[in-house]
């Protein structure tokens, strides 16, 4: 909950100051965002520890077999850079490359799931 107020209150403020800037300087109010973005990943990185924790159970769940996790935790990450890059272009008023971002996003999400996939139809099949 201290995290999100934090977050929100970064946000909020680069947003206000954004404004005001981008009355005389649109690359300046651009660069803002992505200050301001990167310090909050760097708050928001600080509180990953259970994450990790359920990453770790879950290899142990798995036995250490890296290609039923790796997939998913790809897929975050391209769902994260995507949202992030697309949303930055639309603040820089570049609607196309946003578009771009996201599609890129979403065959890399999909390149990245691929082997889960495959690992997956063969146990089904292996099954039949």
């Amino acid at each position: 909950m201290e995290l999100m107020i934090r977050v929100a209150a970064l946000s909020l403020t680069a947003a206000l100051l954004g404004l005001l800037l981008r009355q005389r300087s649109a690359e300046l109010a651009s660069l803002l965002s992505i200050a301001a973005i990167a310090v909050a990943m760097g708050g928001v990185l600080r509180y990953t520890a259970p994450f990790r924790e359920l990453t770790q159970t879950v290899r142990q769940m798995l036995g250490g077999r890296e290609e039923l996790l790796l997939p998913v935790l790809k897929c975050l990450g391209c769902a994260i850079v995507s949202r992030l890059g697309s949303e930055l272009c639309r603040d820089a008023s570049q609607a196309a490359l946003a578009a771009l971002v996201e599609l890129a996003g979403s065959f890399c999400a999909f390149g990245v799931s691929l082997p889960l996939i495959l690992t997956l139809l063969k146990r089904i099949g292996a099954m039949l």
